[in-house]
């Protein structure tokens, strides 16, 4: 992974700073992108603010990593949002268009914009997808229809792309104690739900291994589709959900 020059966007907390951070480690550098300023400097890492869901702003940010970098390795389409969860009659409008905004449509510009600066020597996109790419739980309508539909784009630009041996793949994480979780959980803590602490050990119970998967686990998985060591692995998603799927 030496030297690998990469973007990352949604970097500023949860999954993508740890992804950040294990590129880091591992002697890669580049950008993030992220509506949220970043607040830890990274040896070799520049944070831009940037709304994926916005093309001017998308085409900006690749700008500056042109000029900076003049090229890129490796792309982590990470950012994405997660609705409140609502039934599927209880749909809301506005967070329909917002959630595809960000989670179908920022990704989709990411890729768009990626393909420029990659396909002179190749290289790999990792979406963040979900188990939600694969499964249906009740009140995940929307969260869900947007990682499906992920699903999709990474299959088609897998074949789009391979011409210039671009890999294109997903990671499809299950529930892991990240912060944003933890608050959706105590919120419906507070609304007389399931307490914190019963949801996260239904979580782990649901699994083959007994425990729920790790930011640093689903880290190591972008890490493994960056490298050599994936070279023949395109147009797939990979589960990272310690064997949730596998009791589905």
């Amino acid at each position: 992974m030496d030297n690998k020059r990469v973007l990352v966007t949604g970097s500023s907390q949860g999954l993508g700073r740890k992804i950040v951070e294990k590129f880091s480690e591992n002697n890669s550098f580049g950008f993030g992108f992220d509506l949220q300023e970043s607040n830890k400097d990274l040896k070799g890492w520049e944070f831009l603010q940037v709304n994926v869901s916005n093309e001017l702003e998308i085409i900006n940010g690749f700008k500056q990593i042109k000029k900076q970098i003049g090229k890129l390795e490796v792309v982590v389409a990470n950012a994405g949002i997660v609705p409140p969860w609502r039934t599927i009659n209880e749909i809301d409008n506005d967070e329909w268009e917002k959630v595809f905004n960000v989670n179908v449509k920022g990704v989709a510009l990411t890729i768009k914009h990626s393909v420029e600066l990659m396909k002179s020597s190749g290289g790999s996109i990792i979406v963040m997808g979900s188990i939600n790419s694969l499964l249906g739980h009740s009140g995940q309508s929307l969260y869900t229809a947007s990682k499906h539909a992920l699903l999709g784009i990474v299959k088609c630009a897998a074949v789009d792309l391979g011409k210039y041996n671009i890999r294109v793949n997903a990671i499809g994480p299950g529930p892991i104690a990240t912060e944003a979780l933890l608050k959706r959980l105590k919120s419906r803590e507070d609304n007389k739900g399931m307490n914190v602490r019963s949801a996260l050990d239904g979580f782990a119970n649901n699994t083959a291994l007994g425990r729920m998967p790790t930011e640093d686990d689903v880290a190591n998985t972008a890490l493994y589709l960056s490298s050599n060591l994936s070279s023949s692995i395109t147009g797939q998603i990979i589960p990272v959900c310690s064997g949730l799927i596998r009791l589905e």
